[in-house]
């Protein structure tokens, strides 16, 4: 009797156990499943970002770090980025080469360094007079990157597609003991351009452009290899644009320059909709505020040179601003007749659009 008790007893136990060890059993594949679920509802995705200016430098903060930190908070920390900035990874100049082959995920591209490659950018930022601050024109430029023919010809055509796309503040003018008021005090004087339209623009009207690489602006500067700097108040120092000038102009709206980020066009296609969402976000994001803090720091610096006495810089009058103008439409007229270009007219009236709605917002 005794072994028959013990022996039921014994098999009530075992299954007990049995149903103890299945309940636990269950719970922890359930908990697996939860955990492998979570995984990938946290994929995080991390792309390699090249570009060519310091990391203090104004760009750098305000776009291409601006851009980053944008697209990390809209995705709560699910895309990050490792950033390589001056040049690191590579000249500018490869930049697209790189990007579009997969060596980098995301690369900075400046319009003027690649005239051959992205001929309307180049072209229709480069105009002088076209926008009168970075807000208008990098808000009006960034949306012409997303359409046709822009869309396809400057960027898809290379294998990448643009993430977001500023443009500088309207360049100036800043010389070396030659003081410029109108057009025609730029015969003869030999300007720092970046090259291309740029090049084009000064020489028609008398000047000498002169291509020399960023990294040797300010020593040819302060050397006198060239008289004077095409550009805008982007640093103190970088160039010599407070230390070696003497004289500037304000508000010449002497064209400008467009730089920004693109993608390897393929990776972005593979990427989910949220992500490309988040991307798009950035991007109109720092096309609209970015440019605004870029505007209100360049105005901050010529205030301080001003207040300082650091650069004389000079304002033309009404009168003298006619006279740009008609240089500014006698160069436009004169080039766009030389290009010939249908689709550089037609991108040239689309941004002149686009101009014109950020003003009425």
């Amino acid at each position: 009797m005794k072994t028959k008790k013990f022996a039921l007893l014994f098999s009530v136990i075992l299954a007990l156990l049995f149903i103890f060890t299945g309940c636990g059993s269950n719970k922890n594949t359930a908990g697996n499943e939860s955990e492998n679920k979570s995984g990938k509802e946290e994929k995080t995705y991390t792309f390699k970002v090249a570009t060519a200016s310091a990391e203090p430098d104004q760009d750098s903060q305000l776009i291409y770090k601006g851009f980053q930190d944008k697209v990390t908070e809209l995705t709560n920390g699910k895309v990050k980025f490792e950033w390589y900035p001056a040049q690191q990874l590579g000249s500018i100049g490869d930049y697209i080469d790189m990007a579009s082959s997969g060596a980098v995920d995301i690369a900075m591209f400046a319009v003027s360094v690649f005239p051959n490659e992205m001929p309307l950018g180049n072209s229709v930022t480069g105009i002088p007079g076209i926008y009168e601050n970075a807000r208008e024109g990098s808000i009006a430029y960034h949306n012409l990157t997303q359409k046709s023919p822009m869309l396809e010809t400057d960027f898809l055509s290379h294998g990448v597609r643009p993430l977001v796309a500023i443009t500088t503040a309207p360049y100036n003018v800043y010389t070396k003991n030659i003081k410029i008021k109108t057009p025609d005090d730029l015969k003869g004087v030999k300007l720092r351009t970046s090259g291309g339209l740029h090049a084009e623009m000064v020489q028609f009207i008398g000047g000498i452009p002169v291509a020399i690489p960023s990294a040797d602006m300010y020593e040819a500067y302060e050397k006198g290899a060239v008289d004077g700097l095409h550009g805008f108040a982007s640093s103190d120092t970088s160039g010599g644009y407070r230390e070696v000038s003497n004289y500037g102009t304000r508000n010449l709206a002497f064209s400008g320059g467009t730089t920004g980020l693109m993608m390897n066009a393929k990776k972005y296609d593979e990427l989910p909709d949220d992500i490309k969402k988040a991307f798009k976000e950035a991007g109109d994001y720092i096309a609209a505020n970015g440019s605004d803090a870029y505007e209100k720091d360049v105005k901050a610096r010529e205030e301080r040179w001003i207040k300082n006495g650091d650069v004389d810089l000079y304002e033309p009058t009404k009168s003298e601003k006619e006279q740009w103008k008609k240089y500014y439409d006698d160069f436009t007229k004169y080039f766009l007749e030389k290009k010939n270009n249908k689709d550089l007219n037609k991108v040239i009236e689309m941004f002149k659009e686009e101009v014109e709605k950020v003003r009425k917002s």
